[in-house]
């Protein structure tokens, strides 16, 4: 039994932490005739997914941009 319990925690730490890393948190920012305008916080698992997912949220949002980087 009390090796079950070990087990079954080293098992649901492992797990805690894979899902952590899973995602980073990202700034992003529009940029307009190079000065940046406008920022979000975006989650996602890559520099370019975190922009892709900027860039159709400042679009669906009607937000002028020339560009958008994520850091």
């Amino acid at each position: 039994m009390k090796k079950l319990l070990v087990i079954s925690i080293v098992t649901g730490c492992f797990l805690f932490a894979a899902t952590a890393m899973a995602g980073m948190k990202y700034e992003c920012w529009t940029y307009v005739n190079g000065h940046p305008q406008k920022m979000i916080n975006r989650t996602a698992s890559s520099n370019s997914e975190a922009t892709i997912m900027a860039q159709d949220w400042f679009k669906k949002n009607g937000y002028k941009f020339d560009y958008v980087k994520c850091k």
